[in-house]
């Protein structure tokens, strides 16, 4: 039976009255139509004096079926609260444009549709500001209303839970342009917040606001709202309708419910326990594999010597570093800082616990207030979280597109620039133009801030990693010792004044309890293993002969190789068809990527041998990805 999205959209004088959307067999679209023209000529706001109502066939193939967001009722007594709960909601999921939004949300109105927003800048995206972007093409699977009734509570779930489903959507917020029904919605991590009193009894303000992630494909966006059909799974039980959902504020409960809503979308992961090291030939879970996804690119962790050393340095020093950089937490943390500064070639270096904190202690304690920080849209998340802890503006320029990022330096009047980039993206294994992106830094006179996490001991002669290697001087490099060095740990490369100020203002290195010695030994062994160069080029010998099978040359190159799948199901599929295969090589999905852009990531060490590289080909084409 064919399936049609039926619409209707009234109006008088000019004016929105009102709409419906259902999707529906030919057979039932008389009585809705009938039923929609009823509630556009009886409607609150007036009777309607222009009706259209269109239905238009649709692929039934191409629908789609996604969980509602789990409604919860907030409590709160007045517009003036209402504004405070939203904007501190959304800057507790991390939103830097929180304020922008919600101010936004309160002074906007007469929109046919919504207004689309960077969840950075606060930047408005939608190409037709007087317009905004319509969502069309939904409905619930067995939608409570019949008779197209005005069910203010459901249609608002039914329209929120597509939206969210959106590809690079983040938060929604809500006001009904209805001046009678004053309470709107923050939809927010799976959650459908209905907010009572969210403007006052009679105002005729009424918008949508969509937070979006930056960089996002927004024609690709806009189309998924508008023309893609998606059935909305409503839960059964009858209390999901009522106002009394949501109301325990039971820190468990709240839990359970994103919890649901997080699996209900598809997005809950479990844990993989690993019963080896990181070796090429693993046993996790208590089966054996042969692994292509480790970050050990060297092998290293399991070294005699970086064991040795680490055992060595924990019997004279003990297990714990006993407190901070600053206070008692150092030991052999300074003349390992001194050997990566000499390796590296740079004047300072400066060890953190974590690579993340490297990425955001550095970036909060160099981006002040007359900064503005120019992100790559595809940069990792401690990057995105240090941005967004940063007092600087935040500009995120699209992917790699330096072009775009010189108009935006050139037009910029901050008195300070600060751009940043991974130079390996950790998803694609992409490695930067750096020569270009250091000439349009130098151009217009900013600052170079790198993250080589997944370049160091990878690439370059004895891998001293992408900015070595492109023969190009950045103002920060930061790296971590948690990828191919084998160990833990990050660390920033920088001039010397930098490094003081990191030493001074930096939270995490200020703040938080440094390596254990064991570690911190592990990497001078790491380090040394780096200078006689032949585990490096084992494993870029590796890295070709992988490449050149799956047809994925690249100069320089990584050791990661995205094998792009698309559909998040048939991605954890193939993932799944190779580990009976005895090969693990896991999915990658959203949020880690787009929606639609699922993939495996394959990852190549210097310990793979040539019959594992033999093995890898053969499940890869048995399952069809090669």
């Amino acid at each position: 039976m064919s399936t049609y999205s039926i619409r209707m959209r009234s109006s008088a004088d000019g004016c929105h009255i009102s709409g419906a959307e259902r999707l529906a067999p030919a057979t039932e679209l008389p009585q809705l139509a009938s039923a929609m023209t009823s509630r556009a000529l009886h409607h609150d706001k007036g009777r309607a004096d222009t009706i259209h109502i269109t239905a238009d066939k649709i692929d039934e193939s191409t629908i789609s079926t996604v969980p509602a967001l789990v409604p919860f009722l907030e409590s709160n007594s007045s517009p003036g609260d209402a504004r405070k709960l939203i904007t501190q909601r959304l800057h507790a999921a991390g939103i830097q444009a929180a304020d922008i939004a919600v101010e936004m949300a309160y002074s906007l109105t007469g929109l046919r549709g919504a207004a689309l927003i960077d969840a950075s800048s606060g930047e408005r995206l939608d190409p037709n500001p007087a317009r905004g972007v319509r969502v069309s093409t939904f409905d619930a699977i067995s939608h409570p209303s019949k008779d197209c009734a005005k069910d203010h509570f459901h249609e608002a779930l039914i329209l929120a839970s597509k939206v969210h489903s959106a590809p690079g959507i983040v938060a929604e917020i809500c006001l009904s342009d209805d001046p009678f029904y004053t309470r709107g919605y923050l939809a927010l991590d799976g959650i459908f917040h209905r907010i009572p009193n969210i403007k006052d009894h009679g105002s005729t303000l009424g918008t949508r606001i969509f937070i979006v992630e930056p960089g996002i494909d927004i024609p690709e966006l806009i189309d998924y709202l508008e023309n893609t059909p998606v059935y909305i799974e409503l839960p059964a039980d009858a209390s999901f309708s009522t106002d009394t959902t949501g109301l325990s504020s039971d820190l468990s409960a709240i839990a359970a419910q994103r919890n649901t809503a997080w699996a209900g979308a598809g997005l809950a992961r479990t844990l993989r326990t690993f019963e080896t090291a990181q070796l090429p030939h693993s046993r996790i879970d208590g089966a054996d594999y042969l692994l292509f996804s480790s970050s050990d690119y060297l092998g290293l962790s399991t070294h005699p010597e970086l064991i040795s050393a680490a055992t060595e340095a924990i019997g004279y020093f003990g297990t714990g570093s006993g407190g901070s950089r600053l206070t008692t937490g150092t030991s052999i943390h300074s003349a390992l800082e001194n050997e990566l500064a000499q390796f590296f070639g740079f004047d300072d270096a400066v060890l953190f616990a974590t690579g993340y904190q490297a990425n955001h202690s550095t970036i909060a304690a160099i981006a002040t207030a007359d900064v503005e920080i120019f992100s790559d849209a595809a940069n990792h998340a401690s990057i995105i979280d240090g941005c967004r802890n940063a007092r600087a503006k935040v500009t995120v320029f699209p992917h790699t597109d330096y072009q775009a990022l010189d108009h935006l330096l050139a037009t910029s009047s901050a008195r300070h620039k600060l751009v940043i980039s991974d130079s390996v993206f950790s998803m694609s294994g992409e490695v930067i133009d750096g020569p270009a992106l250091e000439r349009t830094c130098h151009r217009r006179n900013a600052w170079l801030m790198l993250d080589d996490a997944h370049g160091v001991g990878v690439i370059g002669e004895h891998g001293r990693g992408t900015a070595a290697h492109l023969g190009i001087r950045p103002d920060i490099v930061v790296g971590t010792a948690s990828k191919a060095l084998g160990v833990e740990g990050g660390y920033v490369l920088c001039s010397a004044p930098v490094g003081e100020l990191l030493r001074n203002q930096a939270r995490s290195y200020v703040y938080s309890t440094s390596m254990n010695p064991g570690s911190v030994a592990a990497i001078r062994a790491a380090l040394k293993q780096l200078e006689v160069g032949d585990v490096v080029k084992r494993l870029q010998r590796n890295i070709a002969c992988v490449r050149s099978l799956v047809g994925a040359q690249s100069d320089p190159a990584s050791a990661i190789i995205p094998l792009p799948v698309g559909d998040e199901t048939e991605a954890m599929d193939a993932s799944a068809q190779l580990a009976e295969l005895g090969v693990f090589i896991p999915a990658i999905r959203y949020p880690t990527v787009p929606r639609g852009e699922a993939m495996l990531r394959l990852t190549i060490t210097a310990l793979h041998t040539d019959a594992d590289i033999d093995q890898l080909e053969w499940a890869l084409r048995t399952t069809g990805l090669l």
